[in-house]
C-alpha cells in the first residue's frame, strides 16, 4: 500500500474505538456514555474516561435504586440547601427584632402602679376651723376633744403626711400649707403649666360645713335641707395624660375612702359615739367625706385621646412609604437626565461626541426630592387631619381651631420626612426600612401618649429628644388645652428634627449624585472595546 493511502493514527484509533463499542452490550453503553466527559481535540472526539462495572467488583453488590436515590437527595429536599449560615443569622437579627418589640411594648405599660408613688401630688389645707357659735356647747366641747382643739382640715393633713401611716406612701405628697403666697388659684396655675401633677385642696369651710351635721341652737336638729358637703377637692389636668390621670384618681379616690372611713371609725369608737349617734344627722354615717374632681382640660371624647398619638403613627407609615418610592424609583428618572446629551447632528463624528454639564445641578435635585415627599406628606396629612374633623361630636380646644391642627400635623410629618430621608442615605434604600420601624416603635412607646414617663420605667425617658414626644403634646394642647404655655416647645423641638437632618442629608445626596454622575460621564467616555 503507498504511503499516502495508509490511514492516520487519529483515524485508526477512531475507527477501533468504533468497533469496540459495537461490540459492547447496549445497556452497558448507553449508561456510560451518557455520564462519561467526551473531550474535543484537533477536531476528534474522544473519551476521557469510561467506568466499567467490571472494575469494582463492589459495585455488582449495590443496589441501583438505592444508589441513585442516595445520589438525588439533595435534588429532592430544598431544606438543606436553604438552613446554611445566612439563614441562621437571618434567624438571630429578626428574634432580635422581636424581642425589642414586645420589649417595647410591653416593658413600657408592665406595671405602672408600681410606680404611682413617683406622681407628685400638692397638698394644701385652707380651712379655717370650727365655729362653735350655733352648735350647743356640750357638743362643742366633746368636738373639742375629739379634734385636740384644732380644725378637721388639720387632722386630715396630719394623716396624709404622717410617714408611719398609710396614706403617705400611696404618691409623693407635697404640703404647701405652710409655704406662704399660695392660694387656690395660684396652685390651680401650678397643675395647669404641668409643675404638678394635681391638688388636693382643703376648702376653708370644711370644718364649719362637718358643723351643719349637729343641731344648732337657733334652727334645732339638722335637716337635710340644712346639710352641707364636707368635701375635699381634686384638682387635675386630664388632657395631659388621660391614660395616666386615669390611674393616679384611682389611687386618690380609694385613698380617701380610706380616710373618711378611718374617721367615722374613730368617731363610733370613741367614748362618746352614744352622744354622736344621738345628735348627729343619720347621713353622716353614710359618707362623711366627699371627694370632689375639678377636671381641666377634659378628655370629653375617649377616642380623641387616642388619636393625639395614632395619628402620627399613621404619618409615620406614611412618610415611609414616601421616602422609599421617592429613593427607590425618582433617581433613574432625575439623575440621568442631561448627564449624557451627546451632539444630535449627523455630521458631527462619533469621536467628537463628548458628555456634557447635567441640566440640573445635583443641589437643586435634591431639594425637588424633598419637594415631592412634602407633597406626599401633604396629601396624608389632608386625610389624618379630615377624618377626626368629620367624626361625630368632634372635640377642639377654644385655645386653637382646626387649622392649627393640620398645619402641625403636617410640620410633625415633615420632620419624619427629613428623618426617614438620613436613614435611607445612611443605610440605603433597601436596609433602612427595618431600623426606621424600630425607631418609630421606640419613639412612640417612649412618647408619654399611653402612659407618662411617671409611670414608666427611666429608660423610657429617652423620648425627651424625640420629635413623636413632643408630636403628642403638641396635639393634646390643640385637641384639650393641655400645656398650651409649652406650645412654643413643641414647635421649635420639631423646627430641629426638620433643619438638622434635612441638612445632613442634603449634603450627602449632592455628594453622592455627583459620584454616581461622574462614574456615568466616565463609563460614557470610555471607548468601546472590540
Amino acid at each position: 500500500m503507498s504511503a499516502h493511502n495508509a490511514p492516520s493514527p487519529q483515524q485508526f484509533n477512531m475507527t477501533s474505538l468504533g468497533k469496540k463499542d459495537e461490540t459492547e452490550d447496549n445497556g452497558s453503553r448507553s449508561s456510560t456514555s451518557s455520564t462519561a466527559p467526551v473531550h474535543q481535540a484537533n477536531g476528534t472526539t474522544t473519551v476521557a474516561s469510561i467506568t466499567n462495572s467490571n472494575s469494582n467488583p463492589e459495585s455488582e453488590d449495590r443496589d441501583p435504586l438505592k444508589q441513585s436515590l442516595h445520589e438525588s437527595f439533595p435534588q429532592l429536599f430544598v431544606l438543606p440547601h436553604l438552613l446554611k449560615k445566612n439563614a441562621w443569622i437571618l434567624l438571630a437579627v429578626t428574634s432580635v427584632v422581636m424581642i425589642v418589640y414586645i420589649w417595647l411594648y410591653i416593658g413600657a405599660l408592665w406595671s405602672p402602679v408600681t410606680r404611682v408613688k413617683n406622681v407628685e401630688i400638692i397638698l394644701y389645707n385652707a380651712d379655717a376651723g370650727f365655729d362653735y357659735s350655733q352648735t350647743p356647747p356640750q357638743l362643742a366641747q366633746l368636738f373639742q376633744t375629739i379634734t385636740h382643739n384644732s380644725s378637721l382640715g388639720s387632722m386630715i393633713e396630719g394623716q396624709i403626711m404622717n410617714p408611719e401611716g398609710q396614706l403617705s406612701h400611696v404618691v409623693s405628697w407635697v404640703d404647701k400649707t405652710q409655704e406662704p403666697g399660695w392660694d387656690r388659684d395660684s396652685l390651680v396655675d401650678h397643675v395647669e403649666k404641668g409643675k404638678s401633677w394635681g391638688l388636693l385642696y382643703i376648702p376653708a369651710n370644711f370644718s364649719n360645713n362637718f358643723l351643719s351635721y349637729a343641731p344648732s341652737t337657733t334652727a334645732g336638729p339638722a335637716t337635710t335641707d340644712s346639710l352641707k358637703v364636707v368635701d375635699i377637692e381634686y384638682v387635675f389636668d386630664q388632657g395631659r395624660a388621660y391614660g395616666t390621670h386615669s390611674i393616679i384618681e384611682k389611687y386618690i379616690s380609694k385613698s380617701l375612702d380610706v380616710l373618711t372611713k378611718g374617721f367615722e371609725k374613730s368617731l363610733l369608737t370613741s367614748p362618746a359615739n352614744q352622744t354622736l349617734l344621738q345628735n348627729m344627722h343619720p347621713v353622716l354615717w353614710v359618707q362623711a367625706i366627699h371627694l370632689t374632681e375639678t377636671i381641666m382640660n377634659p378628655v370629653l371624647i375617649y377616642g380623641q385621646n387616642f388619636a393625639t398619638y395614632v395619628v402620627f403613627i399613621v404619618l409615620y407609615i406614611g412618610s415611609m412609604l414616601a421616602v422609599y418610592s421617592i429613593c427607590k424609583y425618582l433617581p433613574n428618572t432625575i439623575e440621568t437626565v442631561g448627564v449624557l446629551t451627546f451632539g444630535s447632528e449627523e455630521n458631527i463624528s462619533a469621536d467628537k461626541k463628548t458628555a456634557q454639564i447635567p441640566k440640573f445641578p445635583a443641589l437643586r435635585i435634591v431639594l425637588a426630592r424633598n419637594t415631592v415627599a412634602l407633597m406626599f406628606s401633604l396629601v396624608h396629612t389632608i386625610f389624618i387631619w379630615m377624618v377626626p374633623q368629620v367624626l361625630d361630636g368632634h372635640q377642639m380646644s377654644s385655645h386653637f381651631n382646626a387649622g392649627i391642627a393640620f398645619a402641625f400635623i403636617w410640620f410633625v410629618g415633615m420632620s419624619f420626612i427629613s428623618t426617614l430621608f438620613l436613614l435611607s442615605h445612611l443605610l440605603t434604600v433597601d436596609g433602612f426600612q427595618v431600623p426606621a420601624t424600630m425607631f418609630m416603635i421606640l419613639m412612640f412607646t417612649s412618647s408619654g401618649g399611653i402612659l407618662d414617663w411617671v409611670l414608666m420605667p427611666g429608660f423610657f425617658r429617652v423620648g425627651t429628644v424625640f420629635p413623636f414626644t413632643y408630636a403628642v403634646k403638641g396635639l393634646k394642647a390643640i385637641y384639650f388645652g393641655s400645656l398650651r404655655e409649652q406650645m412654643w416647645i413643641n414647635w421649635l423641638v420639631i423646627l430641629a428634627w426638620i433643619l438638622i437632618p434635612g441638612l445632613i442629608t442634603m449634603a450627602m445626596a449632592r455628594s453622592e449624585i455627583r459620584l454616581r454622575r461622574e462614574k456615568m460621564r466616565r463609563t460614557a467616555s470610555v471607548p468601546p472595546q472590540v
